[in-house]
């Protein structure tokens, strides 16, 4: 077979002729390489045109396994609202509580933090107890002294957060406890008589996140203190961003 070099001038001349000789097909080695040959009677990709279809249903299954992957790593929308701090509606204050626990000194620091319906602190508590049993007596006694400092804020209607399933869990009980927790479960549903309406709500502990950094400022210094002026900035900054990171929620 003769092949031409174009050169330009518009004429083919034998010096621009080179002689190709024609090609066997590398796969087989049997017919002449051509695209009809490969497409329709090579030996060697009839095979792989035959499982075709089966890698196409495998990447087909694939994909749709992908698919449900990523479907249910998707968050929910409503899980992720679950998942912020929601300001109370207007005229409720909302109380996040937390303790901290230090099992060698058996000492334990207990947080409070009351904000309204804009986000905004309306005051907070650490204070220190000794001769704590376990971490829940200590958080406990956190919801027990929220609702201590709340009646002399003169508060009326509450919601009462904390990242402690066991001692919401027993606080919410109807009937009478029998666990360690009883004398102060028993105060505590003695102080929510006290006021007009208690809510009790069990939080994760990223919604409860700015009790917590009080409680560990407040084992830092070690200080018995109503902090209704002077927050830790450390706190002010963990409030600033569950009311900005609600306001953009949507």
């Amino acid at each position: 077979m003769l092949v031409w070099k174009y050169e330009g001038s518009g004429e083919y001349t034998v010096k621009s002729g080179s002689l190709c000789e024609e090609a066997v097909c590398p796969l087989c080695k049997v017919e002449l390489e051509n695209s009809e040959h490969l497409l329709w009677s090579c030996g060697v990709l009839q095979g792989v045109k035959f499982s075709m279809p089966k890698l196409l249903g495998f990447i087909r299954g694939y994909e749709q396994d992908l698919c449900l992957v990523h479907e249910n790593l998707r968050p929910f929308p409503g899980s992720m609202v679950k998942e912020l701090w929601r300001p109370p509606d207007y005229g409720i204050i909302k109380l996040n509580f937390d303790a901290s626990f230090i099992q060698a000194k058996k000492l334990a620091t207990t947080a409070v933090l009351a904000r309204d319906y804009k986000g905004e602190i309306v005051g907070a508590e650490t204070y220190l107890f000794e001769d704590v049993v376990d971490a829940f007596v200590a958080e406990a006694r956190g919801c027990e002294r929220a609702l201590i400092f709340t009646r002399m804020m003169c508060f009326r209607w509450l919601v009462v957060e904390g990242d402690s399933l066991s001692a919401i869990k027993n606080i919410k009980k109807k009937e009478e406890d029998k666990s360690v927790l009883r004398p102060i479960t028993h105060h505590i549903h003695q102080l929510e008589l006290l006021f007009d309406e208690v809510t009790n709500n069990f939080v994760p502990c990223a919604v409860n996140d700015a009790a917590h950094v009080l409680a560990q400022e407040g084992r830092r210094r070690r200080v018995c203190r109503n902090w209704t002026e002077g927050v830790p900035d450390s706190v002010r900054i963990v409030v600033v961003k569950d009311r900005l990171v609600w306001n953009q929620r949507i």
